[in-house]
C-alpha cells in the first residue's frame, strides 16, 4: 500500500513554524486535514483519529517537514501485531535520526482505545507512546524536524528529550546506574542532545533544555511526569531561562554539565560552535559510511 491511501492529519498546538510547515504539507498533499490547539498528546491524537475517514491515519507533527520520497514507499502491512508504524525524523539541530518528531501511521482503532500521557493508567504510558504494545519503529528517515524557530521551541524540544532519554519503560532509574539501566541508544541520543547544537540558531537553547531536563529529573524533587504538560514547561522556561543573557546561557550549560557528571557519572562536555559543527559532521559521515557498508 502507498501512504497516500490513508488520511493525513497535521497536528499543531503552539509551534511557531506551524503555519509555514502546514502550507508546505498542503502543497505536497492538498487534501491534508488538520487539528489545532487540542491540549494533551493523547487527546490530540484521538482528535486526529476522529477526523480520519480511513482505518489508518498518518500524523504529521507541526514542527515536522515531510520528504516527498515517503509517498513512493510500498508499505508492507501484513504484520497484524503492528498498530503504529513510526519512521525517523532528522533533527535540524543535532542531526539525530529516530522517532522523535517523525512520521507515524496509526491504526485508527488503536488511537481511540489507547490511554497515554494525560490519560495514562500505567507508568510506562505517562510520557510517551513508544512503550505501547504494537508500536514499531523503522530506521528510514522520511522527514525533517525543525525545532529552532525560537529559543523556547528549541529549549522545550531539548528539555523533553533530556527527560525521556533518561527513562526505562517510562520510569526513572537508579541515578547511580543510569548508564547500565537505560537503553544505550537513548544514552547516545542524550549525549548528542546535551552537547551538539551551538553552531546553529537557537541551538544553545536545545542543549540547555536537554541538560535541564536531566538535572531536574534526577537532581531535584521535580516530578518528571510534568514533561507532558506544555503549560508547566512554559512556566519553567519563563522562570528559569527567558531572562538569561547569552553569556548566562553558556555558563548555565557548563555548570549543569559539571553537576550531571558529578551526580550521575555522565560526561557532557561543553562544545563551542566549531566543536559542535565538527562533531555533527563526524556523526553524519559515520551514518553515511554505515549506509554505504550495508548497501554494498
Amino acid at each position: 500500500m502507498k501512504p497516500l491511501e490513508f488520511d493525513i492529519v497535521f497536528i499543531s498546538y503552539d509551534e511557531p513554524n506551524a503555519e509555514e510547515n502546514f502550507a508546505d504539507l498542503c502543497d505536497k498533499v492538498p487534501w491534508t486535514k488538520r487539528i489545532h490547539g487540542v491540549k494533551g498528546s493523547d487527546a490530540a491524537h484521538k482528535a486526529a483519529a476522529e477526523l480520519s475517514e480511513t482505518n489508518w491515519v498518518l500524523t504529521v507533527d507541526a514542527d515536522n517537514v515531510i520528504r516527498t520520497d515517503f509517498f513512493n514507499v510500498n508499505l508492507d502491512m501484513s504484520d497484524n501485531n503492528i498498530e503504529v508504524y513510526s519512521w525517523c525524523g532528522q533533527n535540524n539541530i543535532n542531526g539525530l535520526r529516530y522517532g522523535n518528531g517523525g512520521l507515524k501511521l496509526w491504526k485508527k482503532d488503536f488511537i481511540l482505545g489507547m490511554k497515554t500521557h494525560e490519560a495514562a493508567e500505567s507508568k510506562r504510558a505517562e510520557v510517551d507512546f513508544c512503550w505501547e504494545n504494537g508500536y514499531r519503529a523503522f530506521p528510514q528517515v522520511f522527514s525533517d524536524t525543525i525545532i529552532n524557530t525560537t529559543p523556547f521551541q528549541a529549549w522545550r524540544a531539548g528539555f523533553r528529550e533530556g527527560v525521556k532519554m533518561t527513562l526505562a519503560d517510562g520510569e526513572t532509574v537508579d541515578p547511580e546506574k543510569i548508564k547500565e539501566q537505560v537503553w544505550w541508544h537513548n544514552i547516545h541520543r542524550l549525549r548528542q542532545w546535551c552537547t551538539v547544537g551551538m553552531h546553529v540558531q537557537n541551538g544553545e537553547f536545545a542543549v540547555l533544555g536537554a541538560r535541564m531536563g536531566v538535572y531536574m529529573t534526577y537532581c531535584t524533587e521535580w516530578n518528571h511526569i510534568d514533561v507532558r504538560d506544555f503549560e508547566k514547561l512554559s512556566q519553567i522556561y519563563e522562570e528559569k531561562v527567558s531572562r538569561l543573557t547569552a553569556l548566562e546561557v553558556n555558563d548555565t550549560i557548563k555548570k549543569l554539565g559539571q553537576e550531571i557528571r558529578l551526580r550521575l557519572g555522565l560526561n557532557l562536555p561543553y562544545l563551542d560552535s566549531s566543536m559542535s559543527e565538527y562533531c555533527l559532521d563526524v556523526y553524519n559521515e559515520t551514518i553515511n559510511l554505515c549506509k554505504t557498508y550495508y548497501l554494498s
